[in-house]
This record gives C-alpha cells, structure tokens and sequence, in this order.
C-alpha cells in the first residue's frame, strides 16, 4: 500500500492536513443572515499588542463593550467582504474569512431602518478611499484612516454618527496611558487630547444601531466556531 511506503513524518503531516480540514468544514460560518451595510465589531485577538488593550482602556462606555476594531459588510454575488481601515493594511477589502482570522470575538451590528437608505453611498465612497495608509494617529483628516474613523467617514455626509472629545487617559487613574504615551512620543506628536474622534466602542453604543448577532466566539478560549443567528 502507498501508506506503508510513507515515513511517519509524512503521515502526521497528512493527518494534520486531513483534522484541519475537517475543523475548517466544521466551523464554517453561517453568515448568510449578513447584509451590506452591517457592521462587524471585533474584541483584540490574543496575540494582540499593547495598544489594542490601550484602546479598549480608555474607551469604555456605559455598555461595557470591549471592541477595538470594526468594519463594514459588502454582500455580493461572489462573496461576503469586509471593508476596514487596519493596521499595515490600511484601507482594504478582504472575504470575512480572512478578516475573522485576525479577530477574537465579532459581533455583528445593523443600521436601524432609518439610516439604511444611505449606505449605497457609504459603500460607494469606502470603494473610493480603499488603498489610503492607515492613520497611526487616530486624528480625522490626516490623510489616512483608523478603523472607527474610517466608518464614521463613509457616513459623515449624512450624520450617521457623532464625534466626541477623544481621551487617551486611563479613567482608573486620570493619568495619559502608557502605551498611549510610548506611541506618541515615538511618532513624534503630541497626544491629541480632546481633539474630535470615535473609537469602535463609542459607535457600538450609538443610538443608530441595533445588536444583531455574534458572529464569533472567543478564539482565547476554543476553535473558531460560529453562533447561530437571530432574526432581526
């Protein structure tokens, strides 16, 4: 038999391959209940750096949400995409496959009905902007785009979402975040204290959107696996 002939190497590589495909079948996402428009919220993965963390710190609000990405769903006839502005990637457009895989939990938002005639135009212009830097200093209009601000853009024309002073101070302490001060002081900048801004926490806890569904567990704590979904 060909097996007989394979060195034990050989065939841990093929399990391998063979359990891992078999995990990827199970745990493939029933994303089916996504539109466009829907916006992903996603925790720091385990591996995250500092400033995830730094973001979350001193971003929290009254619904003690912990995100510190989001992004916005595109249904078409070949797929299901994400478009966000990322570190290293900037602004891009990737299946949500590929987005989940450098996330930890995701949860899935949508515009009330109100608001949802505008977001062709959203879409629209977030085409328009993809390829643009990601915006190391979290400040509006600097030429790049950090995630929250990213979303806030697409939708400014129409108000969707509101600005608010922006802290980089740890509300335990009333002192600015070390990781905060690190990264600035590296870039060179002042830390833009109180200057206009959004973070994905603040726009989780907007008004104009409803919870709709997790769409991932935590990946700290098992495999991937996806919830299913409720209607709404």
């Amino acid at each position: 038999m060909i097996l007989k002939s394979l060195s034990l190497p050989a065939l841990l590589t093929i399990t391998i391959i063979a359990m891992a495909s078999q995990s990827s079948c199970r745990h493939k996402p029933d994303i089916s209940y996504l539109r466009t428009g829907d916006l992903l919220f996603a925790t720091s993965h385990p591996n995250a750096d500092g400033l995830d963390q730094a973001i979350n710190d001193v971003t929290q609000t009254s619904k003690h949400t912990d995100y510190t990405h989001v992004g916005i769903v595109e249904v078409d006839d070949e797929a299901v995409w994400v478009i966000h502005a990322a570190p290293i990637k900037g602004v891009t457009r990737e299946p949500i496959e590929s987005f989940l895989v450098d996330q930890n939990v995701v949860d899935a938002y949508r515009l009330v009905e109100e608001y949802r005639e505008f977001i062709p135009d959203a879409i629209e212009k977030a085409h328009a902007l993809l390829g643009l830097p990601y915006d190391y200093t979290y400040m509006l209009g600097s030429g790049g785009h950090y995630c929250s601000g990213f979303i806030y853009t697409i939708f400014e024309h129409y108000g969707v979402f509101d600005l608010e002073p922006m802290t980089f101070k740890d509300p335990g302490t009333g002192e600015f975040h070390k990781d905060w001060i690190d990264h600035y002081k590296e870039m060179g900048i002042e830390i833009p204290e109180g200057q206009p801004g959004c973070h994905p926490n603040g726009l989780a806890g907007s008004a104009v959107l409803r919870f709709l569904n997790r769409v991932q567990e935590s990946v700290a704590n098992k495999p991937i696996s996806f919830l299913p979904f409720g209607e709404y």
